[in-house]
Order: C-alpha cells, then sequence, then structure tokens
C-alpha cells in the first residue's frame, strides 16, 4: 500500500458535519498508515480536536485580500518544506489560500470536498485550482455536473460513523445491556423521565437547518402529548435565541431543550426517542447517520442528499419541504407507536453496520483508491 504525506485544509471557525467529515477522514487515514496534517485557523474546535489526536496542526488566519496573499506564499513553503503528496482542501476560503499555494509548490495532487449544497457562484475553486474534486453524495455530484464540472473529475465518498460498540467494547450478546445502559444515562444526563418522549434534533442552529420548522410542527403534538420534549444541540447564538423566542410566543418553553455544541451529543442520542431534522437543505446529513448507528427512528425532509442516507419508509420518514402538516403527522406516527419506533430504529441499526461506505475504514480504503487513481492520472505513481 503506498503512503501518502497529506496536508489537509479547513477555514471553518465553528464545528459542524464539515469538520467532523476531516477529523475522521484523517483519523481512518492515519490508521492507514499515511502521514496526515492539518492547516486551520488558529482557536477553533477542529485546531482543538485534532491536536488532542496527536496530529501536527499549522494554523493560518484567513480572509481578506492581504490575508489571502500571505497564507498562499506561507503555503507554498510549507508544501516545499514538508514535501506533500497530497493537499486536499474543505472549502472556498481555505482552498483559494492552500490550493493556489500548492500549485506554486508543485504539490503532485490536489484535491477539494464540497460538503455543502449551497449554490456555486464560481468555478475558480473548483475547476482552476485542484486538480480533482471529492463529495458526498451522488446529489451535490449531479449540481456540480449541472455546473460545468467534468464528471470524471468528481469522486463520492460519503461521511462516516463511529459505531457505539467500539467505545463499549462489549461483546455481542451484551451489546442490548450496554444500549439500555446508554439509554439510562443519557436520559439522566438530560434530565427526562424513562416515560416521557424525546425528539432530538443535532445541526448547528442555523436558519436552513430549519430547526424553526421543526419546532412549529411540533406544537400541535405538544398540545396533545403531555410528556412529549424536543431537544436541539448545536450551537448558534443568534438562532437560539429565535427558537427561544418562538418556543415563549408558543407556550412551550418548558418543553424545549437547548443543549448547546456537545462533544459528547453520539452518547446523548440514546436518550433521544426520534430523531428530527426537518433541514432545507443537505449534502448528505452526518447526524442523519448517527441516528440511525443509534438505533434510533427518523423524520426529516426529503431534500439533497438525505435520502441517500437512510433507507425510506424503513428507518425514516421523509416529507416534502414545506409541509408543515405532514412533517406533524410524520412525528406523530412514531410519537404514538413505540413498536413502530423500535421496529424502525433497530432496522436502522442493522442496516448502516451493513453498509462499508459509511464506516471509517471503507471511507478510507475508498478515498485511498480516489488519490492512487488521480496520481496516476497525472502521471505520477508516488511509493
Amino acid at each position: 500500500m503506498k503512503k501518502y504525506r497529506i496536508l489537509h485544509t479547513d477555514s471553518a471557525r465553528h464545528m459542524g458535519g464539515q469538520e467532523i467529515y476531516t477529523y475522521r477522514h484523517m483519523l481512518a487515514m492515519r490508521e492507514r498508515g499515511h502521514e496526515m496534517s492539518l492547516l486551520c485557523q488558529p482557536g477553533t474546535p477542529l485546531e482543538q480536536r485534532v491536536r488532542a489526536a496527536g496530529f501536527t496542526v499549522h494554523t493560518l488566519k484567513m480572509g481578506g485580500l492581504a490575508r489571502w496573499l500571505r497564507g498562499v506564499f506561507a503555503v507554498r513553503r510549507l508544501a516545499r518544506a514538508e514535501g506533500y503528496d497530497i493537499v486536499h482542501t474543505t472549502s472556498r476560503r481555505d482552498t483559494l489560500i492552500a490550493a493556489a499555494g500548492a500549485r506554486l509548490a508543485r504539490v503532485p495532487l490536489v484535491v477539494r470536498t464540497r460538503h455543502l449544497m449551497n449554490p456555486i457562484h464560481s468555478l475558480l475553486s473548483y475547476t482552476w485550482l485542484p486538480h480533482r474534486l471529492l463529495t458526498v453524495s451522488e446529489f451535490v455530484r449531479d449540481y456540480m455536473v449541472s455546473r460545468g464540472i467534468a464528471r470524471d473529475q468528481i469522486g463520492i465518498a460519503s461521511p462516516t460513523v463511529t459505531f457505539p460498540e467500539a467505545r463499549w467494547g462489549a461483546a455481542a450478546d451484551e451489546i442490548e445491556a450496554c444500549r439500555a445502559g446508554a439509554r439510562r444515562s443519557a436520559r439522566a444526563t438530560l434530565g427526562v423521565a424513562d416515560d416521557e418522549i424525546v425528539v432530538g434534533c443535532v445541526a448547528i442552529l442555523r436558519p436552513a437547518k430549519g430547526h424553526r420548522d421543526l419546532l412549529a410542527a411540533m406544537g400541535p403534538l405538544f398540545r396533545r402529548h403531555a410528556g412529549l420534549k424536543l431537544a436541539f444541540a448545536g450551537d448558534g447564538a443568534e438562532q437560539e435565541r429565535i427558537l427561544r423566542a418562538q418556543a415563549a410566543e408558543m407556550g412551550v418553553t418548558d418543553r424545549v431543550m437547548f443543549l448547546g455544541y456537545r462533544a459528547d451529543v453520539a452518547d446523548l442520542m440514546f436518550g433521544f426517542d426520534i430523531f428530527a431534522l426537518a433541514t432545507h437543505m443537505e449534502a448528505s446529513g452526518t447526524a442523519v447517520l448517527e441516528a440511525a448507528a443509534a438505533g434510533l427512528p427518523i423524520v426529516a425532509t426529503d431534500v439533497g442528499g438525505v435520502p441517500e442516507m437512510v433507507v425510506r419508509d424503513i428507518n425514516a420518514l421523509l416529507c416534502p419541504l414545506g409541509d408543515q402538516a405532514a412533517l406533524t403527522a410524520a412525528l406523530e406516527a412514531l410519537v404514538t407507536d413505540g413498536g413502530r419506533r423500535r421496529a424502525m430504529g433497530r432496522a436502522g441499526w442493522d442496516w448502516i453496520r451493513s453498509e462499508a461506505r459509511f464506516t471509517l475504514p471503507g471511507q478510507a480504503e475508498l478515498i485511498e483508491r480516489y488519490y492512487a487513481q488521480w496520481l496516476s492520472e497525472r502521471g505520477y505513481d508516488i511509493c
């Protein structure tokens, strides 16, 4: 197996699905013997997590013309000094800096990952700077093709999940007892009784994630089901303020929990009964996969790459975007039927463990093959 020296770059200041994707990919590629390092902005959650995992981290302030110029030449110096085989960028800002610097340093392969489904307004950071592109779903790949990017220049690698049994270290016959223990622990942390039903949403608090739609759809259910609660896990001060005001206006302040950013969210999910995501746009949906891995039934909007991350009507009920009545009905179908919740949750638990593409080793092997193919296409055979 070829061993590569790879620099990942990221300009985000928060810790969302995109950053989790990068972090997990770095872990998996290191496990396969590759030398991984990160370039990011200073003081970010990603920097802290990657450093704690023992990776080399370089920091660079990004944003603005002057920082762009300094950054390009800083990356060129870094790439020449470290002899990277691959520079793998994440978003527009760090691509404009790191891909340009890597090109000047003649790095053999520059790859950009697209995690988002926002409109592409400029092709500069997709076609002129990176040599190849990687994305997280067929939906995003097809959109990129519609914008004029060659299909054969784009690879697809889904987000991954880490399965709780790996943390538990449990034998197969102990898993159910571990799940029950994880539920008790998470419910205690959340402060909810065993007979209450918790609908949980894990997503950064942004308007496009549809938190307001989800809260509105829960309104009729709050009135009909006294033991029902809604938990939002994710940071975003401005949107949290708006959601708190909405909950107060609805008269359900005591039924809505704001958990903020939680590093232990994968464990907290075991305290949920239903996972819900009313997102307006989604390239893939890492949190949806995490919900399946935790054995939760899912209610989500039928947008973007979400349908590729679930099995429709088996572990997830998908609703048209903007159809509040459908969202309420889907949630109520699970709120009122514990047997269906358990059956759908178990179906998701089994399904996601049968799909290698969602595992860290499976994703790493796939991306490794892309790297080798793209290097070969560019005339390199790096051992």
